[in-house]
């Protein structure tokens, strides 16, 4: 019951910031733009006016991309750059590298090395990192705006927001180092460890299907830890509202006994939030799925199609914490309330 209530009253509150979502819609197109516009320069400069031009608009040759990546080794942008964006492609791309930590570690690997070794490591910062530590950022100010603002019992303007956002963004600043640093240690450790060892365990096995369970496997955990993790530190940032605490390191304790202490309403609530992400990702999978490239209109229709599958995943992001709010508020006032007898 728990669970549904503070669902219908997130919904209510999300509902309510449809102005705000759209700001953050226009944050995240604004970053992404920042990769998208200069690499669509370089590749308006390397088509040119050949006679690619048409025949890549109707099917991406792998070869010429290739050549392409191999001419721009050097970019790392171009080195990110791949022809996976119809149908479930770009999920499943999102999907490994969640699971690899290849956007984590970096940057979880700087503020390690800026902290407990006193070392700035420019190494790690290549403009994929700064870019991803730009979404940090605008994640960090976006979430201290919406937490402060779902904790809230009345309707907050724009510049309300703003100023919750600023107000928070510190702290929750603080505790998104800390979250980088322990997901980049489980990565480091465990989860490379389990990754090294399995084709040792698996070396004298005469069937492929022994090291695929075997993979299966640790991905299956690396989700459900990385999913755990993410849940305690989405409490801690509520309870730096709720509470109005200062420490990044007493909050993720916090959160982490919240969850503990209500584990099936939380945990209930993460996993019923979680299948509306999903279910968005299907939906979105299959109207691209029907789509075939054919030229710039069908490119153009499946841009917008991710555009308002992005305008959806914000929304159930902030229906997340618009509900994990109202979870947290309902269940300290009766601790509170209990205290009091």
């Amino acid at each position: 019951m728990d669970v549904l209530q503070a669902f219908r009253l997130g919904v209510r509150k999300t509902n309510q910031a449809k102005r705000i979502i759209f700001f953050a819609w226009l944050v995240n197109t604004a970053l992404a733009m920042t990769v998208v516009l200069p690499m669509l320069s370089r590749l308006d400069d390397y088509i040119g006016d050949t006679v690619m031009e048409e025949q890549l608009l109707e099917q991406i040759d792998a070869n010429w991309l290739q050549t392409f990546k191999e001419d721009y080794k050097d970019n790392d942008l171009v080195g990110a750059l791949d022809y996976t964006i119809f149908g479930a492609a770009p999920f499943l791309v999102h999907y490994d590298s969640y699971l690899s930590g290849s956007v984590i570690r970096p940057i979880g690997r700087f503020f390690f090395d800026l902290i407990f070794r006193l070392r700035i490591g420019f190494e790690y910062l290549g403009p994929l990192t700064i870019l991803a530590f730009l979404y940090v950022l605008a994640s960090t100010f976006l979430a201290s705006g919406f937490v402060g603002m779902f904790a809230k019992d009345y309707r907050l303007s724009f510049q309300e927001f703003l100023i919750e956002g600023a107000k928070y963004f510190g702290r929750f600043f603080r505790l998104s180092v800390l979250s980088l640093i322990v997901y980049m240690i489980v990565f480091g450790t465990l989860l490379d460890w389990w990754a090294q060892s399995i084709p040792l365990w698996t070396a004298n096995e005469r069937s492929e299907m022994v090291p695929f369970v075997h993979y299966m496997i640790k991905n299956g955990t690396t989700v459900l830890l990385l999913g755990f993790l993410t849940l305690c530190f989405d409490y801690a940032k509520i309870r730096i509202v709720l509470e109005d605490r200062l420490s990044g390191l007493f909050a993720s304790w916090a959160g982490l006994k919240f969850v503990l202490q209500h584990f099936f309403p939380t945990t209930g609530l993460y996993l019923f939030l979680s299948l509306i992400g999903i279910a968005a990702i299907l939906f979105t999978v299959s109207l691209q799925g029907m789509v075939h490239p054919s030229g710039y209109w069908t490119i153009l229709f499946v841009f917008l199609i991710q555009q308002v599958y992005l305008g959806v995943r914000l929304w159930v992001r902030a229906l997340f914490y618009a509900s994990q709010t109202q979870l947290a508020q309902r269940h300290l006032r009766i601790q509170g309330l209990s205290a009091l007898r």
